[in-house]
């Protein structure tokens, strides 16, 4: 049993890094930063060098600039739904299969002001978290273990300014009150990835065909992660535009370090490679994309050695997430 969740956890952790790239890609938000005094209960992001867009193609004539002025006080509601599924062998034992419950987000986002250059203020909170056990093997306990933890996220929210483009100009979470330490490293992970995630729009004009890239590195979960999004214009009228969306993650041979895993395991990842695509349905008067969908595969080998164990064992994890969001 305890081999089995020690599996498990490194499956788990595995997932976890997917899915930090995975919804800042579809939602298309800016990087988290922070230049604000800290709040009680606040946890500012550090500030970094945004990362850079690599034109590919500019597209074919008319061209246009896309810049964001979405509408002021006005409230959007973001459904985001995450699927996944997991085969782990380890040791060259067969391969176990994992269903992973789905989870289903609520986020709320409001402009609140627009400055005279363009830049953006606005609110972001999570209302609603949970998880379905539809699809799933994971036993009751491991069920309400999820939901359990995924419904912390309700009240998690924060004020944040970005640019017309998409550039992040500071901001801070602030969490529920009463969240532990856990919570608060958990959010302080995340945001720091979201701020390496950042998707900004082409400082020039663009037209149907276009396509630039963004390289940008990130450490998730322990794993120093090279990750590139390529985005390709299929059409943009009226303020609306829709985007093919590619994505690749790579990664070097290296040790793991994340608290997610037992204490006393020592783990090197020998491999790692990812391959995504989607589309996303944006609008320039919001905040966030009307329709996205983004699907990605992942395979990641490691050496582990469990905590007072003298056997290394090679555990192989295929990872397959789909993952959608409707806003009204």
């Amino acid at each position: 049993m305890k081999k089995a969740l020690f599996i498990a956890s490194i499956g788990f952790l595995s997932a976890g890094r997917a899915i930090e790239l995975m919804p800042t890609v579809v939602i298309a938000q800016p990087p988290i930063v922070a230049q604000q005094p800290a709040r009680e209960n606040s946890i500012p992001i550090r500030t970094s060098q945004p990362p850079q867009i690599q034109i590919i193609n500019l597209g074919a004539e008319p061209r246009q600039q896309m810049r964001l002025k979405p509408a002021l006080n006005v409230k959007q509601t973001t459904l985001m739904t995450i699927k996944m599924g997991m085969k782990i062998s380890a040791g060259g034992q067969s391969t176990q299969e994992i269903k992973v419950p789905t989870s289903v987000v609520t986020m709320e986002t409001e402009a609140t002001k627009i400055d005279a250059n363009g830049d953006i203020h606005y609110q972001f909170s999570y209302t609603k978290a949970d998880v379905t056990s539809d699809n799933t093997n994971a036993p009751p306990s491991a069920l309400e273990s999820m939901r359990s933890s995924i419904k912390k996220l309700v009240g998690l929210k924060g004020s944040f300014i970005m640019d017309s483009r998409g550039f992040s100009k500071g901001g801070d979470f602030i969490v529920p009150e009463g969240a532990d330490n856990n919570f608060k490293q958990i959010i302080r992970q995340m945001s720091q990835s979201i701020e390496q995630l950042s998707v900004q729009l082409p400082a020039e004009a663009v037209g149907k065909g276009a396509k630039w890239r963004l390289d940008f590195p990130l450490n998730s979960n322990g794993i120093n992660v090279n990750n590139i999004a390529t985005y390709e214009l299929m059409s943009f009228q009226e303020g609306v535009a829709v985007l093919n969306i590619g994505l690749e993650q790579q990664a070097k041979p290296q040790s793991v370090n994340s608290p997610q895993l037992p204490a006393g395991s020592n783990i090197n990842l020998q491999s790692l490679a990812s391959q995504g695509r989607g589309e996303s349905t944006i609008r320039l008067d919001k905040l966030m994309p009307v329709r996205s969908a983004v699907s990605m595969n992942s395979n990641s080998e490691m050496s582990v050695k469990s905590a007072g164990s003298p056997q290394e064992s090679t555990i192989k994890t295929q990872l397959a997430m789909e993952i959608t969001l409707d806003s009204q």
